[in-house]
């Protein structure tokens, strides 16, 4: 029987962050501190009292409903600023034991993840061992999945005093690359301001499904309310998807492609140090997979991986040689340009003359 449920719980936290942060205690757990965690808990000793009178194998749907409910989990949406506590200085005894203003953050997403009823949280400061490139890897190419997969994803506005849509306008939250990814994975998300109160007093849990904060969301992103609510990841509309990653900023040069990878439903290998040839790796990949040329028209700084590829999603901003038409769905499908033309003349007669040679 105890081998049914840690099988069960083994399937749940495959999908789910490597490490998780207790609400309770602050101390971090990682997979195999995590099922001996839910093996001291009450709902583990019930389930091994059900289970003596029923088959576990009959009951496995059940099994599978109290440990998913066990590790529901938040996660954390916000900006770096400053010197943010990393992994390694998270002691054993849990950031509850560390006073200073410096773990407030953290302490403070416990504690409003505890009053909505959760024992888990993640927070990608604390819970990523940066020494680690495998993890490193593991973290960047499952992180749309992680936030997807969340109970609710707290979005922390570090710089919203009031609750008005002007402010809420000029956070600094939208002009971050990560952010983007975690907004369209995440299913249920709430706004909390400097504070860490409430950004709307609405009843309604979910923010997404308050009418006001979905306009004032699509104002701030430019991105449909269809997308807002539910966003599936893929390859479709790349230029669309590109522009709304063009104003956002990250620390890392690489993080403008990687930030990326899941909206694009998609991974590639991390390699921090490789600049904007991460940028030029995406885009190769996504031509790969939809045949789109047009992503070769462009204005801006080229990349240094192929001069013919930008270096930024900057680059795809209203270009002067852009010509676009509607489609069906309201967004714009871009056509052959007279530019995007005479550069596809280019690369395709640079690669004749190097397969002559």
């Amino acid at each position: 029987v105890k081998k049914v449920i840690q099988d069960i719980a083994n399937s749940i936290l495959r999908e789910m962050p490597l490490r998780l942060l207790n609400t309770d205690d602050g101390k971090i757990y990682a997979r195999p501190a995590l099922i001996t965690k839910f093996e001291e808990s009450p709902q583990f000793r019930s389930l091994l009292t059900l289970t003596t009178t029923r088959s576990a194998l009959k009951e496995k749907k059940y099994i599978f409903e109290v440990v998913k409910y066990f590790f529901a989990y938040t996660m954390l949406s916000h900006r770096w600023e400053g010197d943010e506590p990393g992994f390694i200085e998270i002691p054993q005894e849990g950031v509850n034991s560390l006073l200073t203003s410096r773990f407030d953050k953290v302490r403070n997403l416990c504690r409003q993840a505890r009053s909505c009823g959760f024992h888990w949280t993640w927070i990608d400061t604390c819970c990523i061992d940066q020494r680690s490139s495998a993890e490193v890897q593991k973290s960047i190419s499952s992180m749309f999945s992680w936030y997807r997969g969340s109970a609710l994803t707290i979005i922390y506005l570090s710089d919203v005093v009031k609750s008005s849509d002007q402010a809420l306008l000029l956070s600094e939250w939208f002009r971050r690359g990560w952010t983007l990814q975690e907004l369209l994975a995440a299913k249920v998300i709430r706004l909390y301001k400097k504070d860490w109160t409430p950004f709307s007093q609405s009843t309604t849990f979910n923010h997404k499904n308050i009418a006001e904060i979905l306009v004032a969301l699509e104002s701030a992103t430019g991105i449909q309310k269809s997308y807002l609510k539910f966003y599936s990841p893929s390859v479709e509309h790349p230029r669309v998807k590109l522009r709304w990653a063009r104003d956002r900023v990250t620390k890392e040069k690489e993080d403008e492609a990687y930030c990326l990878m899941g909206i694009f439903g998609f991974t590639m290998s991390v390699n921090y140090g490789e600049g904007d040839q991460a940028f030029s790796r995406l885009l190769m990949e996504i031509m790969k997979r939809t045949g789109d040329a047009t992503l070769l028209d462009w204005i801006g700084q080229p990349s240094t991986l192929n001069s013919c590829l930008p270096s930024s999603p900057r680059c795809f901003s209203n270009a002067p040689f852009a010509i676009t038409e509607m489609c069906l769905d309201g967004l714009p499908r871009p056509v052959l340009s007279f530019a995007l033309v005479a550069k596809v003349v280019y690369v395709l007669k640079k690669a004749t003359r190097r397969a002559r040679v």
